[in-house]
C-alpha cells in the first residue's frame, strides 16, 4: 500500500462537483431515511460517473488505492472508504446506519479493484468509540477507524513478504499493536492476500529487485568500469521500480529495504 497524493490545489471537475453539492443538499434536507435512500439510488450514476472516475484514476496512475495492482484485482470500483449505505462490524451480527451523508462526497471515496470491493463491502469496524454522525460537527476526525486508509500515512504499516504461496502484505516492522491488530483486520477486511494472482505478480515484482541486488553485488568481481556500469544499471532500474507510478512500488520497496544493503537502500531513496 502507498500513500495516494492528492494535490491541495487539485479538485475533481467542477460540473460534477457542482452536480455532486445539488445531490448533497437534497440529500441533506431529506424527510426520513427512506426518502435518503431514494436520492442515493436515484444518484448512484455519480459515483460511477467517468468525470470523477478518470480523476481519481489519474492520482494514482490507473491503480487500486489498496492493492496498488493495475489489473489483477478486476475492473476498477469507486469505493465509498465509509459505506453509504449500512455499515457492519467484523464478527458482529447486524448493521448500523452508514455514512449517507458521505455519500456524494469525493473525500470519501477511493478507487479500487472490484474483487478488493466486493471482498470490502460495508464492513467498515472502528478500533473503539463512537461513530461520526452528521449531527456532531468534526466527528469525522474524532473516529478510529480499524480500516486503514490508504490517503494517509496508513499506508506506511503494510509491507510484504516471500512465502511458498507467493508475496504477501504483513504489517511493518516497528508497528505497535494497535497498528498491527490494524494491518491484520485490514487484510482480511478487503482480501488483499486473498487472490492468488495478485500475491503471484507481487512475487515477481520482488524476485525482479532481488536479481537487481544480486546483480548490484556480483558486480564487486569486474573490472572497475564495468562494476560501476552494472552497478549504476542496477540501481536506476531499482529506482523505477519504487517510483510512485510504476505498480506494486510499495512492493519494490519493501524487498530493497529487507533484502538490499544500507548502501543500495541509500542510493535508491537518498
Amino acid at each position: 500500500m502507498r500513500k495516494i497524493r492528492i494535490p491541495e490545489d487539485k479538485t475533481p471537475p467542477i460540473d460534477w462537483l457542482t452536480d455532486a453539492k445539488a445531490v448533497s443538499t437534497a440529500l441533506a434536507g431529506a424527510a426520513n431515511e427512506a426518502e435518503r435512500n431514494a436520492i442515493i439510488e436515484a444518484n448512484q450514476r455519480l459515483w460511477r460517473d467517468a468525470r470523477i472516475r478518470d480523476w481519481l484514476l489519474g492520482l494514482f496512475h490507473d491503480k487500486c488505492w489498496y492493492s496498488e495492482a493495475q489489473e489483477a484485482v478486476s475492473a476498477y470500483h469507486v469505493d465509498h472508504y465509509r459505506p453509504k449505505g449500512q455499515v457492519t462490524d467484523v464478527g458482529r451480527v447486524g448493521a448500523e446506519p452508514g455514512y449517507w451523508w458521505l455519500a456524494f462526497e469525493w473525500q470519501n471515496y477511493r478507487i479500487c479493484g472490484q474483487l478488493i470491493n466486493v471482498k470490502k463491502n460495508d464492513v467498515f469496524p472502528l478500533v473503539s468509540g463512537h461513530r461520526a454522525s452528521p449531527d456532531i460537527p468534526g466527528s469525522l476526525k474524532l473516529e478510529a477507524p480499524a480500516l486503514l486508509d490508504p490517503t494517509t500515512d496508513d499506508a506506511r504499516l503494510v509491507s510484504f513478504e516471500m512465502d511458498e504461496d507467493g508475496c504477501r502484505a504483513v504489517p511493518s516492522v516497528g508497528v505497535d499493536e494497535e497498528d498491527r491488530a490494524r494491518v491484520i483486520t485490514t487484510i482480511d477486511v478487503i482480501g488483499l492476500n486473498r487472490l492468488d494472482r495478485l500475491n503471484r505478480k507481487r512475487a515477481d515484482v520482488w524476485e525482479a529487485c532481488r536479481e537487481k541486488l544480486v546483480s548490484y553485488e556480483a558486480a564487486s568481481s569486474e573490472p572497475p568500469a564495468l562494476k560501476r556500469l552494472q552497478r549504476a544499471l542496477a540501481i536506476s532500474d531499482l529506482k523505477k521500480r519504487v517510483s510512485y507510478e510504476s505498480e506494486l512500488s510499495s512492493v519494490a520497496e519493501a524487498c530493497i529495504r529487507k533484502v538490499g544493503s544500507e548502501v543500495i537502500c541509500a542510493q535508491v531513496f537518498g
